[in-house]
């Protein structure tokens, strides 16, 4: 009768990835924190009972990584740090929508090696002496939505010279599209960390919306395009936010009468505070 293999493999060499039995005990994960920017996130990579990563990670053979990418444009970027601590960034006018994010561990040269239970493989790799070549993937993770204001239209700052609770929407096209929205400071640290009234934090950006869809529908008034192209075509951002208007059946900044207020109140629903029968 075959005897059954303990390990399956896919790869001449150990993996730690979900479905992936080359490290019984072995844990790969990844913690992102958007950043305010929102054209960029923080990594922090952890690898546990994975000694043999763990290792190479420690002597500079191997490097944490992560793969940017917008399955709908094609964007493809990896982005390499020695550091457990990654800042992951992408160009706005490149990824047009909040990208995918895919954390990996990879061998920085070629490594050869004999292993044994120290290195936390499972049985079937233990006594093989292995070669794992430059550019392997050790460790993977599962995608993360880079998450951010909605498709990067949305740049927050403080502006302490401003009355509080007061803010001020100015279109940029420095680099692509975007607006930036200059708040009092109480009020962008609320929108930062609105500390359990996210509610209130939910109308104060159907507000900022509602001015953002305003200065939209403005440019088309005053007749920017020529060609037959419209003003917008060249920005992927613009194009997202349009795709999505369309599939949920909104009115889009170039028609007549747009009802921005309706919009983006339908965008960002406000969420009334639950009424008593009193």
């Amino acid at each position: 009768m075959a005897e059954g293999s303990v390990v399956v493999r896919s790869l001449p060499y150990p993996v730690l990835e979900a479905g992936n039995l080359s490290y019984p005990r072995g844990e790969y994960r990844v913690d992102p924190s958007p950043r305010p920017d929102g054209l960029s996130a923080e990594l922090r990579h952890t690898v546990l009972n994975a000694p043999l990563v763990e290792a190479l990670l420690r002597e500079g053979r191997a490097v944490y990584a992560c793969l940017v990418s917008v399955p709908k444009t094609g964007y493809r970027k990896l982005e390499r740090s020695r550091s457990a601590v990654q800042v992951v960034k992408w160009n706005l006018d490149q990824v047009g929508e909040p990208p995918l994010l895919r954390p990996v561990i990879l061998a920085a040269d070629s490594v050869t090696r004999a292993l044994g239970p120290g290195d936390g493989v499972a049985e079937g790799w233990q006594g093989r002496t292995l070669t794992i070549p430059a550019g392997a993937r050790l460790a993977r993770t599962d995608y993360l939505r880079a998450v951010s204001s909605r498709f990067h239209l949305l740049r927050f700052s403080s502006d302490p010279s401003m009355t509080p609770g007061s803010f001020r929407v100015e279109e940029c096209a420095e680099e692509g599209y975007y607006f930036r929205i200059r708040a009092a400071s109480d009020l962008f640290a609320f929108v930062q960390q609105p500390q359990g009234h996210a509610r209130h934090r939910g109308s104060v950006l159907t507000h900022i919306v509602s001015r953002c869809l305003e200065l939209l529908a403005r440019r088309r008034e005053e007749g920017d395009g020529a060609g037959g192209l419209r003003w917008w075509d060249a920005h992927r951002n613009l194009e997202a936010l349009a795709d999505e208007l369309r599939n949920r059946g909104l009115a889009l900044w170039d028609e007549d009468d747009f009802p921005a207020d309706e919009v983006s109140s339908k965008l960002y629903p406000h969420e009334p505070p639950p009424r008593s029968d009193d």
